[in-house]
């Protein structure tokens, strides 16, 4: 049983700890060019600060997140353990993320990561601009849902 809930700050260590492994284990081939102490000050001072941050957890641990900047109507983050993939979290964090930008919701991902783009496009978002990531260099690819 999955449960959706606010982060608070002492969630810190644990939520940055599976974003950073859980994006090395989607790209092992890319070297990151930051260390985790940098994802870390990013999250807390940048993602946490501007964002909405809300965690999903099995059983009292943290198996995912999503980061969404309302005022820019930005999924900014959305990951989920590489474990509990493929089991509805994604989905129910995506709900989520679409339930507090119900006008419409932009993102963006790695062109790579091709799991993403077909979920994505599986929950009605339709392809952007590409562009560059701004943080790790490789080419990412926008997406835009708009409600029916």
């Amino acid at each position: 049983m999955v449960t959706i809930r606010p982060y608070q700050l002492n969630d810190l260590e644990d939520t940055v700890h599976l974003w950073y492994r859980t994006w090395h284990q989607t790209f092992p081939d890319i070297q990151h060019p930051q260390p985790y102490f940098a994802w870390k000050v990013r999250f807390r001072d940048d993602l946490a600060a501007r964002g909405d941050v809300w965690l999903a957890e099995v059983e009292n641990q943290i198996v995912g997140f999503l980061v969404v900047i309302k005022e820019e109507q930005w999924l900014s983050q959305l990951f989920v353990d590489t474990t509990y993939q493929n089991q509805g979290i994604s989905s129910a964090l995506l709900d989520k993320a679409k339930a507090m930008c119900p006008q419409g919701l932009g993102l963006d991902t790695l062109q790579a990561n091709m799991r993403a783009c077909a979920f994505y496009e599986h929950h009605g978002f339709k392809v952007g601009k590409l562009s560059t990531n701004k943080i790790n260099g490789q080419p990412n690819v926008e997406y835009y849902w708009m409600p029916k």
